[in-house]
């Protein structure tokens, strides 16, 4: 179980029958993990979020299609690393199919890697001000619990004395908000990602 008080097996359900608060879920939950799986794999930070957009943008579109799961987490990497692989083929990035299994994995971050995420710090530590301006003081609340203390949905319930489902909506429903300004001020995906997860 996890903080949803749900299986993996209950919420990718949710998610196939296009509940919004299990999308929100899957998405907050993993797309910085995908996001930074995807930099093992190459540098190219838009290369990295065109894949990821596309991958979840294809599995809301086929969600009453696509097979079920009770890991989350290893469907959409084993999902994400097929696209990026691909996608990087026909890019000429990888010249056959016998190369593509040959891709290059980086353990550890490169200076290269160590200073985009210096910038992307950078730029969102200035929108990270703005961006919550446009939360209410609760949703701010639910934020920083969540994120910057990085406690679990019941404590954060539990501090802000609501039930469990409350507070995971609160929250939903805060990074959604964040996403759409973030977007709109054209700080993309990699700035989303950057001020939501640590």
């Amino acid at each position: 179980m996890n903080s949803t008080g749900l299986t993996e097996t209950e919420i990718w359900a949710s998610f196939k029958k296009g509940e919004e608060w299990a999308i929100s879920f899957i998405y907050a939950e993993h797309a910085e993990k995908l996001y930074r799986y995807g930099l093992k794999f190459t540098s190219d930070i838009s290369f990295i979020e065109d894949a990821l957009q596309d991958l979840f943008a294809e599995l809301i579109k086929n969600r009453k299609n696509i097979g079920d799961t009770d890991n989350i987490l290893f469907y959409l990497l084993k999902s994400y690393k097929r696209k990026l692989l691909r996608k990087m083929q026909t890019e000429k990035r990888f010249m056959s199919d016998e190369e593509l299994q040959e891709y290059q994995f980086e353990v550890t971050w490169s200076v290269e890697h160590e200073l985009i995420l210096e910038e992307v710090s950078e730029q969102k530590s200035k929108m990270l001000l703005m961006a919550l301006n446009e939360l209410t003081p609760r949703q701010k609340e639910a934020i920083y619990l969540r994120f910057t203390r990085e406690l679990d949905y019941n404590e954060v319930a539990g501090l802000m004395d609501i039930s469990v489902e409350a507070c995971r909506n609160l929250i939903c429903k805060a990074i959604s908000i964040l996403k759409k300004w973030i977007e709109e001020k054209g700080g993309g995906p990699a700035v989303f990602f950057a001020l939501i997860f640590k």
